[in-house]
């Protein structure tokens, strides 16, 4: 009687869809021996892919061999693939195989591998799974590019996003409860004040979780703002498409951040140091005298300690910290919103996108041209499909009604952008109101954060006020609008006597609209 060991495998994707298991693998073999009469010493089961022989339990069986080679005539498996889908490899193994005396054989493709011609057929029954694993990964990688160029990310979610399926049951990223933490990261960054390590310490203090060398992949990774990148294949170009998930930041922002790491690498930008809760507008202040950012320092007087925003040699300006921080108070009080101005100012705000949004709103000819390019594409594709078209002729026709098609479907998405700006000029303006109370009670993260949220560039001052040239456009109007009604009674304040303040400040009602809105986005 032969004493046989028994090996069977699957894979994970085998098992799944091609029907294939473990114990129907088990019971062929056990009848097969019983039918034999053959002594089985033991079974080995494997759920591992046989691209290589690291596998944990083939390990365990080689091993088990060693030891036992004495007592082992034959190791036997249902074929050839469930050893192995390497050629290369499984001739080394059978060598190894040989060299303890033990015979390999597959029961549904038998070989007496002592007769040379049937090496022949080993070679093919080897050849033909490795071939098939060629395919394979030709077909995924194909399919995972096509997939990309059409925008759609399939592979595993990044922090911020989980992988979900759409409506047609196809993969698509979705943003889940991380994603407020990327946009702060990006926010953080971009504003060129903190280390990446700084920010991650920040965020895990909030709740984030990652590790130092997942965050750092997040800050150049193009899918936050929508772009999907694909790498260079063969002759193929790497490209960067737009993808159909739903971003979670801008590509302004992106970029902006891009460039600070960028200037960093380079030694254009010096990484900043910890902040000291003491001066809060370290990095933000660019001395009057010779234009260079400040510094900041404490000093020992005889009985007290002395804080000073000061420059370097050969200017030495220098400044006390309070008189600096009075200036900036004294600012956000000039573009502070009251209350009842806010409610004000942003109904003339809404009556006037609202006017803007009737001009733009789409009539019932709209969506008829839009739903006759939609039957024009598909008899366009029924055409080509019965052969009554040539293929140059239907590339060109297509892609002319598919322009068409692409700036009707513009005209909707700029209606509806039209209808979300109403919220979204009613959250920023709500934001500025106490906009100094809120400095004043924030921790020193969020009083930076307004700071660089306000300040398109460094903050400039003389005569001890701060200087208006890098100032939003918007906040300087609103700053001019508030020292108006100043001299106004509140129970004077009516809509009129708003919109006559706006507009006597250089048409802002008008200018208003074409403004960057950055600044409110960001607040």
């Amino acid at each position: 009687m032969k004493n046989v060991i028994l090996y069977v495998r699957v894979s994970t994707d085998e098992q799944a869809g091609r029907g294939y298991s473990l114990r129907d693998q088990e019971q062929k073999l056990l009848n097969y021996c019983q039918n034999n009469n053959f002594n089985v010493l033991h079974i080995f089961r494997e759920d591992y892919s046989a691209k290589t022989f690291k596998r944990p339990e083939f390990k365990k069986l080689l091993e088990y061999c060693k030891k036992n080679k004495k007592d082992i005539h034959q190791m036997i498996f249902i074929k050839w693939d469930r050893f192995s889908r390497n050629t290369a490899e499984s001739y080394q193994m059978i060598g190894v195989f040989n060299e303890l005396a033990i015979q390999v054989n597959a029961i549904e493709q038998p070989l007496d591998l002592t007769i040379p011609e049937q090496g022949l057929m080993l070679a093919v029954y080897l050849s033909m799974p490795e071939v098939e694993n060629h395919r394979r990964s030709l077909n995924v990688i194909s399919g995972m590019r096509r997939a990309f160029k059409e925008g759609r990310y399939v592979g595993y979610a990044p922090k911020g996003y989980d992988n979900g399926k759409d409506a047609i049951k196809k993969p698509l990223l979705i943003p889940n409860e991380d994603a407020k933490y990327i946009q702060e990261a990006f926010e953080l960054m971009a504003t060129g004040n903190y280390r990446r390590n700084e920010i991650l310490y920040k965020l895990k203090a909030k709740g984030f979780n990652s590790s130092k060398t997942a965050f750092a992949k997040v800050l150049d990774n193009h899918l936050y703002y929508g772009g999907v990148f694909i790498k260079a294949y063969k002759e193929e170009k790497e490209t960067i498409v737009e993808g159909i998930h739903e971003p979670i930041i801008t590509k302004a922002l992106f970029d902006k951040v891009q460039q600070v790491m960028y200037n960093r690498k380079r030694g254009n930008q010096k990484v900043p140091k910890a902040h000291n809760e003491n001066f809060p507008l370290k990095g933000f202040l660019l001395c009057p005298v010779c234009n260079k950012q400040m510094r900041a320092s404490t000093s020992k007087g005889r009985t007290q300690y002395y804080s000073y925003y000061h420059c370097v040699s050969p200017c030495k300006g220098r400044y006390t910290s309070d008189e600096v921080h009075d200036m900036v108070n004294a600012f956000l009080s000039d573009i502070n919103f009251d209350k009842q101005f806010q409610e004000l100012y942003f109904e003339i705000i809404k009556e006037k996108l609202t006017e803007e949004t009737k001009q733009k709103a789409l009539g019932a000819k709209h969506y008829e041209n839009l739903n006759s390019i939609e039957d024009k594409l598909i008899k366009l594709q029924d055409l080509y499909i019965d052969g009554d078209m040539d293929k140059a002729g239907y590339e060109s026709a297509k892609q002319r009604y598919e322009n068409i098609r692409a700036e009707l479907k513009s005209k909707e998405a700029s209606s509806e952008d039209s209808k979300k700006l109403v919220e979204l000029y009613k959250t920023a303006t709500e934001k500025f109101v106490a906009i100094d109370y809120q400095y004043d009670n924030s921790d020193l993260e969020h009083k930076r954060r307004i700071i660089g949220s306000i300040f398109e560039k460094n903050i400039q001052f003389e005569n001890k006020k701060v200087r208006t040239t890098s100032l939003n456009p918007i906040l300087n109007e609103i700053a001019s609008i508030n020292r108006g009604l100043r001299a106004k009674k509140k129970k004077d304040l009516t809509k009129n006597l708003v919109k006559s303040l706006m507009v006597e400040q250089r048409g802002v009602v008008s200018n208003y609209f074409n403004s960057d809105l950055r600044l409110l986005q960001k607040k």
